[in-house]
């Protein structure tokens, strides 16, 4: 596809994020709760650390996230941008390549939940990109 500033390539779609380091010790993993209101009254959605990616969360998945490429997070397609920080929605996958599947999860039917990507040539204030690597899908 051309554009008036040249070509550019094929969208990236899919793909999965692997952790370089310990996602519940740093408070990765993020819930968004959009805001409410109209026109002068709208609140801001805000971000807050995911109830099952904590250390009170359930002990069989913290250490898919907890080390090095013990895990894999789901790239789900869904980008927020805040105050020029921006946040990739992301879904555990377990053995088998399934999410992992809890009706009594706050995160729905399935851990899902939001990462911070370094994005721009230096950090926002008070920016705490996830530790995790990129492995992308099929384009």
């Amino acid at each position: 596809m051309a554009t008036a500033s040249g070509v550019r390539g094929p969208k990236q779609t899919g793909g999965y994020y692997v952790p370089l380091g310990n996602l519940v010790a740093a408070s990765s993993i993020k819930t968004y709760v959009a805001g409410s209101g109209a026109g002068g009254s709208f609140q801001a959605g805000t971000f807050s650390q995911a109830d099952w990616a904590t250390t009170g969360g359930p002990s069989g998945l913290l250490p898919l996230i907890s080390s090095v490429g013990a895990g894999l997070l789901k790239d789900m397609g869904k980008t927020v941008i805040s105050s020029n920080r921006t946040f990739r929605k992301v879904q555990l996958v377990v053995q088998g390549g399934t999410g992992v599947s809890s009706s009594a999860s706050t995160a729905g039917p399935f851990y899902t939940g939001y990462i911070e990507l370094a994005t721009g040539p230096s950090y926002v204030a008070g920016a705490s990109p996830a530790p995790v690597g990129f492995l992308p899908g099929l384009l």
